[in-house]
């Protein structure tokens, strides 16, 4: 009887296994240490980009300054002096621009900057003769520096674009890699290292989540791994890992948010500017026609301003917006959009609230600045900086977002010919028509 044969089994090797695994190690270390070189430069211009639109900011308020002391008093040789002072200080920085543009790959800018530095250096002799034509080279020049900011916002998006797309690339090289690593010896440690490969997949599965369009996946992603990844349960250099992809989502996020501050927020004041109010006042009305809800918005200007400024200066008048709107900032609530309209013109958005809510919020808030204290506010008629408001509300005293705006300033203009440092609603004039007429 012949006996059975034996099933041989050939043991496995490790050699391959080690050899793929050192070639995998060594490809993820080269892209992995290529990846930061090449996002650290990308993040380092995109970081440069932001501070150049910032410095063309100050650049821009120092020439609107030299423009308003060239308007208000170009004869005082104390104003002459600080002009030509400033306006060396504008040669100066518009060389370092032209040397940071070039720097960072930003011919445009370098170009204008380099053309400009003519036109300061003769605007400058203008100055310095006291001959006429300076201010219309600064206006010129303003006209042109507000085209060159936002081709600079743009590209400071584009910028902050690119390291997220960077950053997109080496998460799904990662994933690729890893993926070849766990078919390829998957069947041979699977076993023995299922506390780290288990975990690398869940922590792929949440990466996916990132998505070019939408940088809030970023916070989706990051709460997701540490929902679902339990530290007790998985080796430490996991956890290393997800602690590390975590604070890079939130980085990421962070940034974007500053990023968008720029284009919503005024920066004299830090309230939101007038673009942001406006698509915030149409999104509302259309909600509350729909609804049949209601919605108030307020107008504010500040009384005797322009002769507080005349006063005081305009550096003075800054100091007093900027503490005006953070008093408004305090006194809103939290679904409020507080907004400087233009100047020293204020506006807030109130959403689903009714005149008599919106009066109350807008008098308190009168009285908390009447009682203020403000720098040399004892010179002005009344010996205070007060404000005066008028107040419309949807569908009361409008029908769509722009005549709310129209009849929200109808009311302002009546408080200010009623004795400033008033509150007036539309209705009240409405009211007081129909009292004439009769």
């Amino acid at each position: 009887m012949t006996e059975p044969a034996k099933t041989s089994f050939q043991p496995i090797s490790l050699k391959p296994t080690i050899y793929a695994g050192v070639f995998f190690a060594l490809l993820l270390f080269g892209g992995t240490a290529g990846f930061i070189v090449y996002e650290g430069k990308l993040q380092k211009r995109a970081d440069e980009a932001q501070m150049i639109y910032k410095d063309l900011l100050d650049f821009r308020s120092t020439l609107t300054l030299i423009d308003q002391q060239l308007s208000l008093a170009p004869e005082r040789p104390e104003v002459l002096q600080e002009i030509i002072r400033n306006t060396k200080l504008l040669q100066f920085r518009s060389v370092n621009f032209q040397a940071r543009a070039e720097k960072n790959g930003m011919p445009e800018l370098a170009s204008w900057m380099e053309s400009r530095q003519l036109v300061l250096e003769k605007m400058l002799a203008d100055i310095d003769r006291k001959r006429a034509g300076a201010g219309n080279s600064i206006s010129l020049m303003i006209l042109e520096l507000d085209d060159v900011i936002l081709h600079t916002a743009v590209d400071v998006r584009l910028s902050s674009e690119k390291v997220y797309d960077a950053v997109q690339l080496f998460f799904f090289i990662v994933l690729a890699v890893l993926v070849v690593i766990i078919i390829s010896a998957g069947w041979v440690i699977v076993g023995n290292y299922r506390q780290t490969v288990m975990p690398l997949n869940q922590l792929a599965e949440k990466l996916r989540m990132v998505n070019e369009e939408l940088p809030e996946s970023f916070h989706d992603t990051a709460e997701e791994v540490k929902k679902n990844i339990r530290p007790k349960e998985f080796s430490s250099d996991v956890n290393e890992i997800t602690d590390s992809i975590v604070r890079f989502c939130q980085n990421i996020e962070l940034k974007n948010k500053k990023l968008d501050e720029l284009f919503i927020k005024d920066e004299k004041t830090d309230l939101y500017n007038y673009r942001h109010f406006k698509d915030h006042l149409i999104v509302d009305v259309a909600r509350a026609k729909r609804f049949e809800e209601k919605v108030s918005m307020a107008m504010i200007d500040i009384d005797r301003f322009k002769a507080y400024n005349d006063a005081n200066g305009h550096v003075a008048g800054d100091i007093v917006l900027e503490k005006m709107a953070g008093i408004i900032r305090e006194e809103c609530r939290e679904s409020d959009i507080p907004a400087r309209f233009g100047g020293e013109e204020f506006a807030i958005l109130f959403p689903r609230t009714d005149s008599t809510k919106a009066i109350e919020i807008v008098d308190r808030l009168r009285q908390i600045i009447a009682a203020e204290p403000f720098y040399h506010e004892k010179a002005l008629p009344g010996g205070q900086l007060t404000i005066s408001a008028g107040i419309a509300t949807y569908p009361d005293d409008a029908v769509d977002w722009y005549s709310l705006i129209n009849t929200a300033d109808k009311a302002l203009y009546r408080a200010k010919q009623t004795g400033r440092n008033r509150v007036v609603h539309f209705r009240e004039i409405e009211t007081d028509g129909g009292e004439e007429g009769a």
